[in-house]
């Protein structure tokens, strides 16, 4: 091929390139403008019962939502059982073994709580058991499941105050509590993925 010729064809393709170009470049520009953002339900059904949002409260990049039992007085200072989810846009870009660690070393402080917490089918699951405290009598139980999505880091939190059994009274040991915990854990486990990103 004669080297005049094959510089104009070079020549072209790149004119038509940039014609190319120019719708490209919009159409990439359009998409970074939409960054993805959280979708997440009004309500959430769990054991038997519909969850509905109470409070929505952001704070830079972290969104915290409360959803508590339809049928129960909906105060947002003092309930019983409890649906929190914790929205993270993750501009530090913490991988879910960072968080873990976080989670872990917070917790070592907290000698009193039993605690489990683990990486397991890309979610960051923890399970603890909250000791009865001078202002608060009941055994808490919180189980959560954590995963990163393209919008960012998205969690999932069941909380459930309980009375403090018979057998747990006399021995003072959490550890009375670990069957339902594990029950609890598996149906958490179970329930349908509410984070999305859209």
């Amino acid at each position: 091929m004669n080297k005049n010729v094959g510089a104009y064809y070079i020549r072209l393709l790149m004119k038509k390139g940039r014609i190319l170009f120019a719708p490209m470049a919009l159409l990439l520009s359009s998409c970074a403008n939409n960054i993805s953002q959280f979708s997440i339900p009004d309500k959430v059904e769990f054991q038997g019962q519909r969850y509905v949002k109470i409070t929505d409260n952001q704070l830079d990049d972290m969104q915290h939502l409360l959803y508590l039992p339809e049928n129960s007085t909906k105060n947002a200072e003092d309930w019983d059982k409890g649906i929190l989810f914790f929205l993270d846009k993750n501009s530090k870009g913490q991988t879910l073994e960072q968080r873990l660690a976080f989670r872990q070393s917070s917790f070592a402080k907290q000698p009193n709580v039993a605690t489990e917490f683990g990486i397991w089918q890309n979610e960051l699951q923890s399970q603890i058991i909250y000791p009865p405290t001078e202002r608060f009598q009941n055994i808490m139980f919180e189980v959560t499941r954590g995963r990163d999505l393209a919008c960012g880091y998205g969690q999932l939190q069941f909380s459930d105050k309980r009375a403090v059994n018979k057998i747990a009274k006399k021995s003072e040991n959490l550890t009375a509590y670990t069957d339902e915990m594990i029950k609890l854990a598996l149906a958490f486990n179970q329930m349908r993925w509410q984070i999305e990103c859209r």
